[in-house]
């Protein structure tokens, strides 16, 4: 195109978008339904990112507090451990996890007894989460560490004995064995784990259950946990378990809910989308006299289509802008402006879960993603639309 004709298109296209939603003069319908489909694109976009945001807040909230108390590997304990040390590997510790059932007075409830040796980094987790008590020292006997939901369900308080119902295999025999802890502490980490699992030290643990401890292999990215396992298997080296095997299907339940909601709230943006294209079909029917006139004296069908593409184009993505910023604002204070709807009405979205407020992680490929995934769907419906009108609609010969 030469540079007249790109130069009136730009105004045109220009003038059309600004008249769509400031100017006083042509339809007020067509005002109102431009303005209403930025304000549904604006919101459209707003609520996905907050929800997406909120969601990512949820899965990473809840990894970082499994995973910093779930070995991520676990191997046997013939291997040396200077083996186990290679790329992608924290450190390693030796480890027992055996199955235990709680008794009580108020019942009993099968639990994880993990034995965790003094270097241990999950202990720093535990004294981090720490509600009551302390951690064990070499004077204590048979300490033990529960989650404080857990205590509170049983009526346990400091100093109290826990007797647990231990099961031993061996030579072929079931033996039952009952062991009495002595609770030292208990701890808030806000996951299941509070409800399921005690810690105590490892050489209490392995003498109790007169079993063999394995490696506790901690990787620096536990997503790389198929990738590390690999190598190890490559190196002669077999593991026995990791955590994808116990929460592989949570964190895909999380991850197939977020993506559910997205698109539930996708549907806003399509709902602006049609509201967008309806006041474009009405612009494009109003120009239709203007648009022949600048056919006849030499303007091509596609820089008429250009023209409207161009409109349409501008009014989406000033809706888009709007509720991504919206969207990142909202997000960034959902966390303090639900503490004051609580504070007001002492209702909580998260009353019942383990959460204290609500979890937010802010992502920029996501929030990117949404942002382009609303803008290339608008850019595509308008290019139909304006195409099909263009070529069925508007007879540009007539009057020629």
């Amino acid at each position: 195109m030469k540079g007249l004709q790109l130069a009136l298109i730009a105004g045109l296209g220009f003038r059309y978008f600004r008249a769509g939603l400031w100017g006083s003069s042509g339809l007020r319908y067509v005002r109102f339904v431009n303005r209403a489909s930025v304000i549904g694109l604006a919101l459209g976009t707003a609520a996905l990112i907050m929800v997406v945001a909120v969601m990512n807040g949820f899965d990473r909230t809840l990894k970082d507090r499994l995973l910093a108390v779930t070995p991520h590997l676990t191997v046997a304990y013939k291997h040396r451990q200077s083996d186990l040390f290679i790329n992608g590997v924290a450190s390693v510790q030796s480890y027992q996890s055996i199955q235990g059932l709680l008794l009580s007075d108020n019942g009993g409830q099968l639990i994880e007894i993990q034995g965790l040796a003094d270097s241990s980094p999950q202990l720093r987790v535990h004294k981090d989460a720490m509600v009551t008590g302390r951690l064990w020292t070499s004077s204590d006997e048979m300490p033990m560490l529960m989650g404080s939901a857990l205590a509170r369900r049983f009526g346990l308080a400091l100093g109290d004995p826990v007797s647990i119902a231990l099961v031993n295999v061996g030579q072929g025999q079931i033996e039952p064995k009952l062991v009495t802890f002595t609770l030292i502490g208990t701890y808030a980490l806000g996951a299941e784990t509070d409800q399921v699992m005690v810690v105590a030290p490892l050489d209490r643990i392995a003498l109790a259950a007169q079993a063999s401890p394995v490696y506790r292999v901690h990787l620096t990215d536990p997503m790389d946990v198929e990738s590390v396992a690999g190598d190890m298997a490559n190196a002669g080296v077999n593991t026995i378990n990791s955590w994808k095997t116990r929460y592989g299907s949570f964190f895909q339940a999380v991850w197939l809910e977020k993506m559910l909601m997205s698109l539930m709230l996708s549907m806003l943006v399509l709902l602006s989308l049609v509201s967008l294209v309806s006041g474009m079909r009405i612009v494009m029917l109003e120009k239709l006299k203007t648009t022949r006139m600048l056919r006849a004296l030499g303007l091509s069908r596609t820089a008429c289509q250009m023209i409207f593409f161009q409109q349409g184009t501008l009014l989406a993505i000033s809706g888009i802008t709007l509720g991504t910023f919206l969207g990142l604002v909202g997000a960034t204070y959902l966390p303090n402006l639900m503490g004051i709807l609580e504070s007001l009405t002492g209702f909580s979205i998260v009353t019942g879960s383990y959460f204290a407020q609500l979890p937010v992680d802010i992502r920029v490929f996501d929030t990117a993603l949404v942002s382009l995934g609303a803008l290339l769907m608008s850019l595509l419906v308008l290019l139909r639309l304006i195409t099909s009108i263009i070529k069925s609609d508007l007879d540009f010969n007539a009057g020629q």
